[in-house]
């Protein structure tokens, strides 16, 4: 285990969000690191299996410069061991950080030569996930849309609050995750298993935010009008910050200070916003693309009834 003062050291340099766009050379710095991993643990006498998870593993997507990796020892192999193995090619142990049953190491405090390694046992929760959310944003390219835009919203707007960008971003992930799981006919698991390459089954993905009664309201009222569904006022919102940071980044932020310092008075509420999915397209989206067919099915209809 590290020090107190490693341990602070460590905050200090990985504190920074940091977004950059997705560079080729991530997948060249994951596979010589895995190829360290992979001698230390062999020479070692013990078995496993080592992943690239994360947005740096996933083409075109936004991301902290930082690989992040998941090991997983074969059965029967000690956590620990292998802990101790990865601590000798310069990996510092944090612990279980709050996830019994999974280990998270991190090495080096550079840009594109730093790495969060998650290490445990492949039915690990944390080892469904990061598989099944990576497997989501590969396929599905409306959460990959989505999931780049709040990236980059929330690192303009929270360039040295880490564990809020986090925080904001985990609802997100775990949103998706618990959806897709609720709307599914065979598990993520099984598709992975087979090496389903075209997941056309319909699924839902979540964003739940917290917000006043009053915010509610205010956002209710705006929808109805301008004509919008909330799902289209989320998207819109989301769009606006983008474009804010863009133009005026310090006002930006002041703007996002100011919110959170709600009274605590404030009645929080939880808005869930259910998205179905199917072939990468919203609901939303859907139902406009239909309306557009069935209207240009309508005027093709009665330009032949013109010509008979």
């Amino acid at each position: 285990m590290i020090s107190r003062e490693e341990s602070t050291h460590i905050k200090e340099i990985h504190q920074e969000t940091t977004i950059v766009p997705w560079q080729e050379s991530w997948e060249k710095t994951f596979c010589e690191e895995k190829g360290r991993i992979t001698d230390a643990i062999t020479a070692a006498g013990l078995e496993g299996s080592i992943y690239h998870i994360g947005s740096t593993s996933v083409i075109g997507m936004c991301s902290k410069p930082i690989i992040d990796i998941l090991v997983c020892p074969v059965p029967g192999t000690s956590l620990e061991a292998c802990a101790d193995v990865l601590v000798k090619i310069g990996y510092t142990n944090l612990g279980e950080c709050g996830r019994p049953g999974r280990f998270f190491l991190t090495k080096g405090d550079r840009e594109n030569e730093t790495f969060y390694l998650q290490l445990c046992y492949e039915d690990h929760q944390v080892a469904k996930d990061q598989k099944l959310f990576r497997f989501i944003e590969t396929h599905d390219e409306t959460v990959f849309q989505e999931y780049m835009l709040l990236k980059t919203m929330l690192a303009g707007m929270f360039p040295q609050e880490r564990d809020t960008y986090r925080t904001v971003k985990g609802r997100f992930v775990e949103g998706v995750l618990s959806a897709y799981r609720l709307g599914e006919k065979t598990t993520a698991e099984e598709n992975l298993e087979a090496g389903l390459e075209d997941d056309i089954r319909i699924k839902y993905w979540i964003y739940q935010f917290e917000a006043t009664e009053e915010a509610r309201a205010e956002m209710e009222a705006y929808c109805q009008v301008h004509e919008l569904t909330m799902d289209e006022f989320f998207e819109s919102a989301v769009r606006y910050w983008v474009d804010f940071l863009k133009a005026d980044p310090e006002g930006a932020r002041k703007a996002a200070e100011e919110a959170k310092n709600l009274k605590e008075e404030d009645e929080r509420i939880r808005l869930i916003r259910y998205y179905p999915v199917y072939n990468g397209e919203t609901e939303v989206q859907a139902l406009k693309r239909t309306l557009a067919e069935e209207a240009d099915a309508g005027v093709k209809e009665s330009m032949c009834a013109d010509g008979e």
